[in-house]
Parts: C-alpha cells; structure tokens; sequence
C-alpha cells in the first residue's frame, strides 16, 4: 500500500501541474495582440497509478491515483485555415499590385483633363480644319505647329511615364527576389530548430507560429506548396522545385532577358534555370495565361511589366505611326505657302521618339496646306484633307479611327482598373473571413483565460492545503504518538 508520504507527492504534482498552466495563461495573455499567435493549453493526464496489476496483488481494494502530469503544450491551430489563407492571400497581393499598377497607369495618361492625349487631338484635327479655311494666315499656320507641338510632347511624355515605370518594376522584381531567398533562408532555420526540440519531446510551439507567419509572408509573393514532415520540418516548393527543405534553402537570382529587352527574368541560383510557377516561365514574353496562374506581389508585378504596360506602349506606337504616316503621306507630295514640297510633317517611328520635322518647326510657311505648287491664293484643300484624317479608318485593319482608337483603349483601361479593384476588394473580404475562423480557434480570449487563472488558482489552493493537512498528520504520528517509555 501506499505510505503517507505519497499524499505529499500527490499534492506536488498538482501543485508543479497547476503553476505550468498558469504559466500558460499569463504567456496567452501577454501575446493576446501579437500577430499570427496561437493560444497554448496545457494538457493535463492523470498520473500512472498505484498499483500496477498483477497476480502478487491480488487482495488490493483498487489502484490508487498518484497525482497530475503534465502531457504537453498543446497549440490550437488549423492547419488547413492556414493553407487556404495562404492561397488567398496570394490572390489577394496580386491583385493589389495590378490595381496600384493600373491606378498608376490611369495617371500616366491624364484622362479625362484638358492636356490629356484626347484634348491635344481634338486641338490638332480642330487646327488643321482652320487652316483649311484661311490657308495663308501666320497665326492659323502658328496653331497648327503649336498643336503639333503639344500632341507629340504629350505623346512622347505618356510613352515616358509608362517606359519608366516598366523599369521601375523591372528592380521591384529583384528587391522582390531578395525579400523571397530572406524568407526562404529563415524558414529553413526555423526548420532546424524546429526539428531539434521536436526531437527532445517538447512541442516548439512559439516558433511554429513564427514559421506559419513567414509561410504566410512568403505565399503572398509567389505561387509556393507547403507541406510538413514527420519530424516537423516544412517543405516548400516553387513550380514542382524545392525552395526549403529541412534546413537548406535554395536561392533565386535575376539576370538580363536578352529576349525581353534586357529586363530581369529569374533562374535558380544553382542551375541557371527559368524558374516556372504554375507551367509559366518567370521571363520575358509571359503567357497570356499568366493572369490566370500567377499570384503575389511578384507575379502581379510582372504581369504588369511584361503584359500590361507593353499593351499600353503597343496601342501608343499603333496611334502614333497611324499619325505619322497619314499626315506626312499627304504632307510630302503638297506644297507650303512659299512652294515648298517634299517636307515630313512629323518625325519619328513612334511614341517614344514622334517630333514635328525640324522644317516645320524653322518655319510654318512650309506646313503643306496647298495641292497648288503655285500657291492659289485660299486653296488650303490638303490642310482640309488632314483635318479628314479624324474620321479616317486607319487602325485594327483599317476599321478604327485614331480617335476610337484611343478612347476604345481607354475605357478598356478603366474597366481593367475596375476589375483590380473589385477583385482586390473581393480578396481582402475573404481573407478577412479565414482569418477570422482562425482567430477564431487560434485567438485569445482575455475572459476565457481570467476563468482558467481563476480556476488554476484555486486548484493550487486547494493541493497547497492538501499538503498542509497531511504535514498536520505527520506531526501527530511523529511527534505526537509512541510517547511510552521517553
């Protein structure tokens, strides 16, 4: 049987019990605000009891409970919450990056404003149809270069701005690339670290969250799989390759894209491959499926750079080379005020470079406005014909006027910015949602813990005066009894 002593032990081990659970409470409570914690309950077993069965006990009444242990520190959290905040959360920073990126975009080209592309070529067509009507007139002739002059700055300027914020990108991709190889790198030292107190029976369970949060940080970049082993280490893929395991990380690195205007692609450090998310090459020239597949600050920024803005710069260039070769068709085989002929009236091969031809800008009498080479007085039939060129069909195979042409591409613009918008604001709802289930099972509750203190509290009590009885018991027997004979 038992001695009396055991009772002590009984009482110690709720005692140890008790003081470990509120340990657990007061560190729930001190990180009620901290992001990404999980709450910790200590789980509770009876502990082994006295006697174990077997045949040299036959005549015992029952076993005996010898007190409480402590199992384990148990970590509430859902795994699979996590993985599906992850996946939206990637939606939800790609979409983000495209709505700033469209927003940007939208500026660049000033619609609608009195010095947007739209204003400057209702004052170029508008200036050309004057002429038309007095065609010998300096200052008529002076609206015209000045129109001119106002279109292709705007234009080149518009051009610009978006050139530039492709570039501006171009080194958000490689910061982007660094911010992922840090993350990557830390997890994989959680990892070991993970793996070395799982190993010792403990439960890590404050480094877990660490991790999650990193996975959490690492999702909203790129496209990644995460799984754990046995041993509690994360396994993190990118595109079917391995970007973590245990407690090595692999490395992503950027290089020129010869094929893509010398703009970063990224490779695997190691082997100097195209990294592949989702079936997409991460180069130059990206899929039109990469909307689709690509997700994260990373694959929203080169769904703008590579698809979106080289769009925009695209339907630029086709309305200015429209420009350029209508007018100067009709503008090299007519005559100027003082006879000239043979003159461009603009210069260039594009956006990026359309310019008023250094002739005209010397001196307006050469603008072409006549299809006399004598110079009959009032005859301004080709600025007339110019100022056609408004409703002429000469884009998207001759079906689209310039005009059309732009407003088309503008509107579409704006419905693509709609359509980042709403679906950014869609993602952040539903991740909101999740990440509420999750606090859900995961958060603290600041009463919930207050009753469990309360509770601790009193159950040491209550082993504390366990304990003081016994003692009590223990002064009789040995101070008290057997006096005979003293």
């Amino acid at each position: 049987m038992l001695s009396t002593f055991s009772s002590l032990n009984t009482a110690l081990t709720t005692l140890h019990a008790m003081q470990k659970s509120i340990q657990t409470s007061s560190h729930n409570v001190a990180n009620a605000s901290t992001p990404g914690y999980s709450r910790q309950q200590a789980t509770l077993v009876t502990g082994t009891p006295y006697s174990v069965p077997s045949r040299n006990h036959y005549n015992n009444f029952g076993q005996v409970g010898t007190g409480v242990n402590v199992e384990k520190m148990q970590r509430f959290r859902s795994a699979f919450l996590d993985s599906q905040i992850r996946n939206e959360s990637l939606r939800k920073a790609g979409w983000e990056v495209r709505q700033d990126a469209l927003q940007q975009i939208e500026v660049s080209f000033n619609e609608p404003s009195d010095t947007g592309i739209n204003t400057r070529l209702s004052s170029f067509w508008s200036a050309w149809h004057n002429l038309a009507t007095t065609p010998d007139s300096a200052a008529t002739r002076g609206i015209v270069a000045e129109s001119a002059a106002d279109l292709t700055a705007t234009l080149r300027d518009t051009y610009r701005q978006l050139k530039d914020f492709q570039a501006e990108l171009d080194d958000k991709v490689a910061i982007q690339v660094d911010s992922v190889n840090d993350l990557a790198s830390r997890i994989a030292d959680l990892n070991s670290t993970i793996r070395d107190v799982q190993g010792l029976g403990q439960q890590p369970n404050d480094l877990r969250d660490e991790r999650d949060q990193l996975l959490k940080e690492l999702a909203g970049y790129i496209n990644i799989d995460a799984s754990e082993g046995e041993n509690g280490s994360v396994m993190v893929s990118l595109g079917g390759k391995l970007l973590v395991m245990d407690h090595i990380a692999s490395t992503l690195a950027v290089e020129p894209d010869a094929g893509n205007g010398t703009l970063n692609r990224i490779v695997w450090e190691d082997t100097g491959a195209v990294v592949q998310v989702a079936g997409i090459p991460l180069e130059g020239g990206l899929s039109s499926l990469a909307p689709d597949r690509l997700g994260g600050k990373l694959g929203g920024t080169l769904i703008t750079r590579d698809l979106i803005l080289p769009d925009n710069m695209t339907f630029l260039d086709d309305m200015a080379n429209a420009l350029i070769s209508s007018v100067n068709n009709l503008h090299q085989t007519n005559y100027g005020l003082d006879g000239s002929t043979g003159w461009d009236f603009f210069t260039g091969t594009g956006a990026r470079d359309i310019d008023m031809s250094n002739d005209i800008k010397a001196d307006h009498n050469s603008i072409a406005a006549s299809a006399s080479a004598n110079g009959v007085p009032g005859d301004g039939s080709i600025a007339l014909e110019i100022s056609r060129l408004e409703n002429a069909s000469l884009l998207n195979g001759g079906t689209t006027t310039i005009v059309d042409h732009y407003r088309a591409n503008m509107a579409k613009l704006g419905q693509e910015a709609q359509q980042a918008n709403v679906m950014f604001t869609n993602q952040e709802l539903l991740v909101q949602h999740l990440e509420n289930r999750q606090e859900e099972i995961a958060g603290v509750s600041l009463d919930e813990e207050t009753v469990h203190l309360l509770q601790y509290q009193r159950t040491y009590q209550a082993a504390a005066r366990v304990m003081t009885v016994v003692d009590e018991m223990l002064d009789k027997v040995i101070n008290g009894m057997g006096l005979v004979g003293r």
